[in-house]
């Protein structure tokens, strides 16, 4: 399975649509069919953009839904590719979808326009490298006071129970092949790390009621979610294919990785040997994954990270701010 030139690691056709828009449905139900976390003022949301949109399923539906009828709420998504796009004809009131690499500088046009940016499962297509100034460049597009939702999975965050050798070794081949492309092993506690260290100025005579600090993000609230205890038809019927698809994904190309390096003439016997190994085990992996053997699709269950967090509101000492910082109490 070719990656894209653009890192993806699907192909970006109506088959892929159909999987992202069954994956929103999973991940909606996975978030009690929350589409913005309610710990986010629904009423003050004027503008709302979404990182890495796909196929803008999430903002489609967000813009379509009873809370924003009659508003003139804008809805921005953003993407690297629009081969996922919907047409013109096929989108909602209110939404544009617009080419961007998010690992770039968003344009001025778009610098604080947004009261909420939404990103989700970029993870499998972010570089290490990129992670810092990436979340910079989302943080960018939030108004002050404005809300960051991000939801990620990673894969040493999935297991079995009961656990079996199988599951044990896709997960342990999972992660060294993520760390092969670049990626992160583990995208939550960096992400976290990263939203927390960043800094905003505060000029003389000013405060940022927000923290009390020159923190350009806070973290308001910082939830796992579990498969586990979700008895959703939707989630019990869809961890299953999200985890082996993911699965899938990583281990065909680090099987013929594998395959590649220990047939080059340089290597030495010992390592060679190693390598072909490795790539019989993960092609076993894989067929038994295809062959749907219980012991490696069945009785996953999965946790995801799910991250909302506020820009610094940078005012003057004397102004009144706490209905600012606490909207949900007015």
């Amino acid at each position: 399975m070719a990656t894209t030139d653009d890192g993806y690691m699907l192909p970006r056709d109506s088959t892929e649509s159909k999987r992202l828009d069954a994956q929103h449905k999973f991940l909606r139900s996975l978030s009690k069919d929350y589409l913005v976390h309610p710990e986010i003022p629904w009423k003050n949301l004027n503008a709302v953009a979404d990182v890495a949109t796909g196929t803008g399923i999430w903002l489609r539906e967000l813009a379509s839904s009873s809370e924003f009828r009659g508003k003139n709420t804008s809805f921005v998504g953003f993407d690297i590719s629009p081969q996922q796009y919907p047409t013109k004809e096929e989108l909602e009131d209110g939404v544009e979808l617009v080419v961007h690499d998010m690992t770039r500088p968003f344009p001025l046009e778009y610098h604080e326009q947004f009261d909420l940016v939404n990103v989700r499962l970029v993870s499998w297509v972010l570089q290490a490298r990129d992670l810092e100034k990436t979340v910079r460049n989302i943080i960018q597009l939030l108004r002050p006071g404005g809300y960051l939702q991000w939801q990620e999975c990673d894969p040493g965050d999935s297991w079995t129970a009961p656990e079996t050798p199988i599951s044990t070794s896709i997960i342990n081949h999972l992660i060294p092949e993520k760390i092969a492309r670049g990626l992160l092993p583990g995208i939550a506690t960096p992400l976290i790390r990263t939203i927390q260290s960043l800094q905003t100025e505060v000029p003389q005579g000013h405060q940022n009621p927000n923290s009390f600090n020159s923190d350009s993000m806070r973290i308001r609230r910082l939830e796992t979610v579990s498969t586990a205890h979700i008895q959703s038809a939707v989630v019990i019927a869809g961890k299953r294919h999200v985890i082996t698809g993911a699965a899938l994904t990583l281990l065909e190309p680090s099987m013929r990785r594998k395959r590649a390096a220990a047939a080059a003439s340089s290597i030495p016997s010992s390592e060679k040997e190693q390598l072909d190994e490795d790539a019989q085990e993960i092609a076993d992996l894989i067929d038994a994954i295809k062959r749907e053997e219980s012991d490696a699709v069945d009785n996953w269950n999965f946790e995801m990270t799910w991250i909302i967090a506020r820009k610094a509101i940078v005012m003057g000492k004397t102004e009144a701010w706490m209905a600012i910082k606490y909207p949900n109490s007015v």
